[in-house]
């Protein structure tokens, strides 16, 4: 495909891609230092890592457990990603108690063994008020007993009120931290795009134009799977139509092929739960538009 017309040695616009091909913002790169420095410490707390569909928690998740994951054996991390089976099925009891002891048999294996927890489970905001409670509240008593467990939550912002408004002990929510992630400024989207060419091993100078870049920094309003979508798309089309470069002109025809609805960033995380080749023009339905998938 467009991998052989470019010489690229790996897709470049992965919606999954490689731990070394991560591309951290300044912002997100103070939260996963944030982070970093709450598990090697051996830290006691709750986390919300927080930010629009589409503008990097999983990345950043994916980059914490690679830089702490094999640093040593002090702590223990567990992480239900977006695939689990558990996780595309928030709403079934069945499914959350599973959650609730795995998270009970960890923590009582590791207080055996002197290993501190890291819990992290994406898309919070799919789980129900009384789950959310019941996890939390362990995680709190866990801690005043002095058993380090470190738990973070990804979410929309709305997570925010979600947590706030749960039955538990006013003075809980002191422990409980916000980490909110920001889409990508104008300034970084050309420094997201040239990395990515970059990790997949582009060498033919300058593929994108800068009038190309400021249009999808206006189209994708720096959120980093729609950069990547907007960037597959006018890969492939560039590649059909045998060009070597690519103008606003040819992002502009891209996106014809996959129109960005404009409530696209309101909707639930689930929604990019599945692997997605942007490339592939898939469409379905969303709010009357088509949105390519």
């Amino acid at each position: 495909m467009y991998n052989n017309f470019f010489q690229f040695q790996s897709n470049p616009f992965s919606q999954t891609p490689p731990s070394q091909s991560v591309f951290l913002s300044t912002k997100h790169q103070l939260a996963l230092n944030s982070l970093i420095k709450k598990v090697d410490n051996r830290s006691s707390a709750i986390f919300l890592l927080l930010g629009a569909v589409g503008v990097g928690k999983s990345c950043l998740i994916k980059a914490l457990i690679e830089k702490v994951g094999s640093k040593n054996d002090k702590q223990v991390i567990k992480h239900l990603n977006p695939n689990s089976r558990l996780q595309l099925s928030a709403s079934d009891p069945i499914h959350t108690i599973m959650i609730m002891k795995l998270f009970s048999e960890t923590c009582s294996l590791n207080a055996d063994t002197q290993q501190s927890t890291v819990f992290i489970l994406d898309n919070a905001n799919n789980f129900t008020d009384h789950f959310l409670e019941n996890l939390l509240s362990k995680v709190l008593e866990r801690n005043k007993n002095k058993q380090a467990t470190l738990l973070i939550l990804t979410g929309q912002a709305e997570l925010t009120a979600q947590v706030k408004n749960l039955q538990i002990k006013p003075y809980s929510t002191q422990a409980i931290k916000s980490l909110l992630l920001e889409p990508l400024k104008a300034v970084e989207i050309k420094d997201y795009i040239n990395y990515r060419l970059f990790c997949a091993n582009y060498s033919k100078g300058t593929l994108f134009s800068d009038d190309a870049i400021q249009y999808i920094a206006e189209i994708s309003k720096g959120i980093p799977w729609l950069i990547n979508t907007i960037c597959s798309v006018s890969i492939f089309q560039a590649s059909n139509n045998k060009h070597e470069s690519i103008n606003k002109e040819t992002v502009e025809l891209a996106t014809e092929f996959c129109f960005l609805a404009k409530d696209y960033l309101e909707e639930k995380e689930t929604a990019i739960a599945e692997q997605r080749n942007p490339a592939s023009l898939s469409c379905r339905s969303v709010t009357n538009s088509t949105l390519c998938i």
